[in-house]
């Protein structure tokens, strides 16, 4: 699969995903290429007056999110109402391998406190 396909692949997960987010969510913001787009997308939504609080599973993400301007916090009480993170690999029963960013433990607690876990892959995965 070229380049371009695969990250025009991710952008259009990002893309279904954004569609799951609600005013007034906290929302878990996982780690990754795919959650990058992710974060762009939501950002416009954020911009145009979407009120949602992001629990980052990464240094790198929660940097990402507040440059974005997207609120973020660390810490968190109660549920998540939906964590979007992506994979690097599902098989045909829905197993995720998740993979090189090192924050796969902090991605768990996010992911086990949810309501929902929303993974965001293209067909390559």
């Amino acid at each position: 699969m070229s380049n371009k396909i695969a990250e025009e692949g991710k952008l259009s997960a990002a893309k279904r995903a954004l569609s799951y987010v609600k005013d007034d969510m906290i929302i878990g913001l996982g780690t990754g290429s795919t959650t990058a787009y992710f974060l762009h997308l939501l950002s416009k939504e954020v911009s145009d007056g979407l009120s949602i609080t992001g629990i980052p599973t990464s240094k790198s993400t929660e940097k990402m999110a507040k440059k974005l301007g997207i609120k973020v916090a660390s810490e968190f009480e109660g549920q998540i109402d939906v964590d979007f993170d992506g994979a690097d690999e599902v098989d045909s029963s829905g197993n995720l391998v998740k993979g090189g960013g090192g924050a796969l433990t902090r991605e768990k607690i996010v992911a086990v406190n949810s309501k929902k876990f929303i993974v965001m892959v293209d067909d390559s995965k």
